[in-house]
């Protein structure tokens, strides 16, 4: 089974377009966007969920757990369907989530994306629950295929208030290659994915509960070149790792069809119990002439 459907909003005047869909096993990758464009310019070919990770302190797991259609359920907001899509206002602006409610086991999970008028992107993961009576961290990695005006001509940065100006603005450095990286709070660290002819990009801002990679995580961002066969739909790694280095090939990014994979790490203690509700997620942000 599977929902489906296409976003133009709002619709009286369409800022946002873009087709969602919610598959079932084998596929486990959550609420799937596809084709997103803001003020008819392209951002995303694809982003979704495929990987989350339960990683204990304790002798529980480790965990890999599917977000498919199987184990989501319809909720109070939209009792007719599993992917509730609905708009609201906050803070003088304008807000559209697709978000889907799952549960695992013990765990309960809300899979949220967020659309603002203003062009922000919120990925999130929201958790509750306790299968195991010990501390432990979700490791929650999205996949982002950006496509700013199209897959070609694109560029990542990083920001570390360290780096001089070398051309893109004090701070920022461009990767040219695929690599892998570990978020630094000291630095500011932070990255961009700019359309190199039009000027248009995104930065990505890590969330203030994202948390840093570990032995279990070894990074929080990869950027790769765009490969079709690399898009495993959620069943690339396992519960014991996340199956990623192995696409770090060493190919070039530099004006390319690229991909970023994010990951966030959520902390969850034991002695918060089961009912509070826990978040992660990156804030994805537009610079440029999209206006």
């Amino acid at each position: 089974m599977s929902e489906a459907g296409r976003v133009s909003w709002p619709p009286e005047a369409p800022l946002w377009t873009f087709d969602w869909r919610l598959a079932d096993a084998p596929d486990e990758e959550g609420i799937v966007v596809l084709g997103a464009a803001y003020r008819g310019h392209e951002v995303f070919h694809k982003a979704s969920l495929p990987s989350l990770r339960v990683q204990y302190s304790g002798p529980c797991g480790p965990y890999k757990d599917p977000l498919n259609y199987d184990n989501s359920h319809p909720t109070s907001r939209c009792p007719g369907s599993r992917v509730c899509v609905y708009s609201y206002t906050a803070g003088g602006l304008r807000a559209l989530s697709v978000e889907s409610y799952h549960t695992i086991g013990a765990y309960r999970l809300t899979h949220r994306w967020v659309f603002w008028e203003n062009g922000v992107v919120m990925p999130r993961l929201y958790s509750a629950g306790l299968q195991c009576p010990f501390d432990h961290r979700h490791h929650v990695y999205w996949r982002l295929d950006f496509d700013i005006d199209g897959a070609a001509r694109d560029l990542l940065l990083e920001y570390n208030t360290y780096t001089p100006d070398e051309g893109w603005g004090p701070g920022w450095h461009p990767f040219r290659t695929e690599t892998s990286r570990v978020k630094n709070a000291g630095s500011r660290r932070s990255w961009a994915v700019l359309d190199l002819d039009s000027g248009r990009g995104y930065h990505l801002l890590p969330g203030a509960a994202d948390g840093t990679a570990d032995a279990f995580s070894t990074a929080d961002l990869w950027l790769l070149r765009y490969r079709a066969a690399e898009d495993r739909y959620g069943r690339q790694g396992s519960a014991a790792a996340d199956g990623l280095t192995a696409y770090v090939s060493g190919e070039s990014t530099d004006g390319q069809d690229i991909v970023v994979w994010y990951a966030g790490h959520l902390l969850h203690r034991v002695s918060e119990g089961g009912d509070d509700w826990h978040a992660t997620g990156p804030d994805l942000v537009p610079f440029g002439p999209w206006s």
